[in-house]
């Protein structure tokens, strides 16, 4: 505080000024802010850019995804042709054993048969 002739004090003028300051930067920031906000919600060529953008990026999204089903689509037709090309592969197999295996069993049959003849 400082003594004035008038036996009154008051503060130091740095500190009463630092106060104000403060004050001001506060009310400025807020201002700013506000401002900025009500721009971009009351101006038309901010929500048609907004609305751009956010379009570009859903299709940008989407494409990527149909880009990933496409692919897995293409692996999945893979997979299947090659397990399609085992099962025959087994099939073929099983056949040609089972084609051995009567064969096997024929012949003692048939010398059975030429034996009682």
């Amino acid at each position: 505080m400082i003594d004035t002739p008038d036996g009154h004090g008051t503060a130091a003028p740095v500190e009463a000024a630092s106060g104000h300051r403060d004050a001001f930067l506060k009310g400025l920031a807020g201002g700013v802010l506000i401002g900025a906000a009500a721009s971009l919600l009351f101006a038309p060529g901010m929500q048609t850019a907004l609305r751009t953008a956010r379009r570009r990026v859903t299709e940008a999204a989407a494409g990527a995804g149909d880009a990933v089903v496409d692919d897995l689509r293409h692996r999945g037709r893979d997979v299947y042709g090659k397990a399609l090309s085992v099962v025959i592969r087994g099939a073929e197999d099983v056949r040609e054993r089972a084609t051995q295996a009567q064969g096997e069993l024929n012949q003692p049959a048939a010398r059975t048969h030429a034996r009682t003849s």
